[in-house]
């Protein structure tokens, strides 16, 4: 989904002091009765790759779309980037996405919020109300079968 005033929409989110600035999707969807997703850390600097895996848990969403990162050039760090930050987490309750849901469901709450997920192979929009719960978790990534291990 193209955001064309991306930069003018959205801000910063920062859902927790210690998270890192760029991650992967490595999980997403639903998982028991909430929304989960996983993220693995994925800077491109090794030195600057955090060891802490981070999960964000909804109670409840309104909806969510994933992308492949390479199919939303809009968002790819450039020239045109706000200071050529990187960041993966962005808010907002503008969006032309979030305006347009609204617009074609009357039920959507003006309290809903537009989360984006940037990482990078995966772009995820979240819709919902509500804000998620964060969980730290321990990466190990020689593991094969990439789990994480709660701490």
């Amino acid at each position: 989904m193209l955001e064309h005033h991306f930069w003018e929409n959205f801000r910063k989110w920062v859902p927790h002091q210690n998270v890192d600035e760029v991650y992967d999707i490595e999980k997403i969807g639903f998982a028991e009765e909430s929304f989960a997703v996983l993220l693995r850390p994925d800077h491109f600097l090794k030195e600057k790759r955090s060891e802490w895996a981070l999960r964000l848990v909804w109670d409840r969403i309104i909806s969510y779309t994933v992308t492949d990162e390479s199919y939303r050039p809009e968002l790819w760090v450039s020239e045109k980037t706000p200071d050529w930050s990187l960041w993966t987490f962005y808010l907002s309750e503008t969006s032309e996405h979030l305006t347009k849901f609204r617009e074609e469901n009357y039920l959507v709450s003006q309290d809903t919020h537009h989360f984006f997920i940037c990482g990078t192979n995966l772009m995820a929009d979240i819709l919902s109300e509500e804000y998620p719960t964060v969980t730290f978790l321990k990466w190990d990534p020689n593991c094969n079968t990439r789990q994480a291990i709660e701490i």
